[in-house]
């Protein structure tokens, strides 16, 4: 279930990231201070690996990056919309302003691969993606998640 992977903390507004670089450091600083059992430097340097098999911008101006840590043991997300887009490279030119990192404990590459599926869908979807943008704080973004998730659910 979404509400076990994400709250109100997990979703970010207004991260201002000069380009790709630099959005993955500030994903990383922020999930050190939501999470204490990630070192922002270890995770940095995961999604950075990560990157480098190849881009993880599911097309629309929306990315996913991730992770597997050997010292977490659950899955963690954070959700963030950027104050502006950047150029993330994406193969349909799209500057990305959604960004969903998935982080999960490298004993659980299944689960991650099915979380990042799940929320992909989810992503992927226009009206979602739609209302999304129109949120203006977590709250409302985290309700539009889990209507989502109660709607799918069925």
């Amino acid at each position: 279930m979404l509400s076990d992977l994400i709250n109100t903390k997990h979703i970010l507004f207004g991260i201002n990231a000069k380009n790709k670089k630099h959005l993955f450091l500030e994903l990383s600083a922020k999930s050190e201070l939501l999470n204490k059992q990630i070192n922002q430097k270890t995770l940095f340097e995961k999604i950075i690996m990560r990157e480098k098999l190849g881009n993880t911008s599911i097309s629309d101006g929306i990315a996913m990056p991730s992770a597997l840590l050997d010292n977490i043991e659950k899955t963690f997300v954070l959700f963030s919309i950027l104050s502006k887009p950047v150029d993330y490279g994406a193969a349909d030119k799209k500057n990305v302003d959604l960004v969903c990192l998935v982080v999960s404990p490298s004993s659980s590459k299944s689960k991650h691969l099915y979380i990042l599926s799940n929320f992909s869908r989810l992503l992927k979807n226009k009206n979602i993606a739609y209302q999304i943008r129109g949120c203006e704080n977590p709250d409302s973004l985290f309700a539009v998640l889990l209507n989502f998730n109660l709607s799918s659910a069925a």
